[in-house]
Parts: structure tokens; sequence; C-alpha cells
């Protein structure tokens, strides 16, 4: 899982906040190396791997967080508003990030979000729930091509899938 609320150790590096989830798992520690070594690749970390929560950038600590998700190896990866707090530079490089991950991996990703441009660049389907008591609304397809660019979020089919969402909150 991965939180909008940054969720590592402050008290580990990088490399130990990664391990973490190797360790639940009773990963052997001497495999442990390698498997780390490529999360920190994947996510842009290999120069921050000795360095503390308190050192890095929020989009760095969300990195930190996604690479401790995908050590966990599960079949889902859940992320709640994990872009929430970042500036729209960080956040679009960080949507990038996954998207090109969950190409890699193809990984089933449950990401909740409260923005619609961000629900419809990274999925697959979007479900639209209501105020409450948190039933499902309504459900989009997102059909649009993969792997998606940043060019993507002008084009004509992207205003089109906004539309029809921003239709099915109001209804």
């Amino acid at each position: 899982m991965v939180f909008q609320e940054m969720s590592l150790f402050r008290w580990r590096t990088v490399r130990a906040n990664i391990a973490f989830a190797l360790e639940c798992k009773d990963v052997p520690k001497k495999e442990q190396g390698p498997i780390i070594d490529a999360l920190l690749r994947q996510v842009g970390l290999e120069k921050k791997a000795d360095a503390f929560p308190y050192e890095l950038s929020g989009g760095m600590k969300q990195r930190v967080a996604i690479a401790r998700a995908l050590a966990y190896d599960a079949d889902i990866i859940l992320m709640d508003e994990p872009f929430g707090a970042l500036d729209a530079q960080t956040k679009l490089g960080m949507q990038t990030l996954l998207l090109d991950i969950w190409q890699a991996s193809q990984k089933t990703v449950l990401f909740v979000t409260h923005d619609i441009d961000e629900a419809i660049y990274l999925a697959a389907r979007v479900l639209i729930m209501s105020n409450g008591p948190g039933t499902i609304k309504a459900e989009l397809v997102i059909d649009a091509p993969r792997p998606r660019s940043a060019e993507f979020l002008v084009s004509h089919q992207f205003v089109e899938l906004k539309r029809r969402i921003l239709s099915a909150i109001q209804h």
C-alpha cells in the first residue's frame, strides 16, 4: 500500500525502508540486495540509497514508498491519493513513473484519487463513487492507447472522457 501521507520509517535509510517489505515476507538477507538495487534503479533513486527520509523531496519519498510496495510483490498494489500533496511538475513525473512501472509489471493497481485528470491519465477503468454511503455510481472504461504521454492530457479524447466523468458526478 502507498499512502497519501509519507509513510516511511524516518530512522531507516531509503534502502532499509525498501528492505522492510522483504523482511515482512521473510526474504533471506542475502537475497535482498539485488532486489533492492533493481527497485532503486526502477524508481531512479540509486544515488539516494543511503539517505534518510528527511534528506528527500516529497516526490523522492513517494518513489521510495512505491519501491517498497513493489518489493512486497503482491498481486494488487493499493494507492490512496499518493500524489495528492505533490506540486504539478513532480506529480506528472510520478504519474509517468507509475505508468512505466505498470507497463513493466502489469500488476493490478487500485488507485484512489479525487483528481479527474489523474484518474483519466492513469486508469484503464474509472469508478465514480457516490457521496454517501460510498456506492459505485458509475463506471467508465478508458480506452486510450498505452503507453500514454503528457500530450494525451490535452487531446480531444481526454476532454471527452473528462466531460463524461463530470456528467456522471453531477447526476
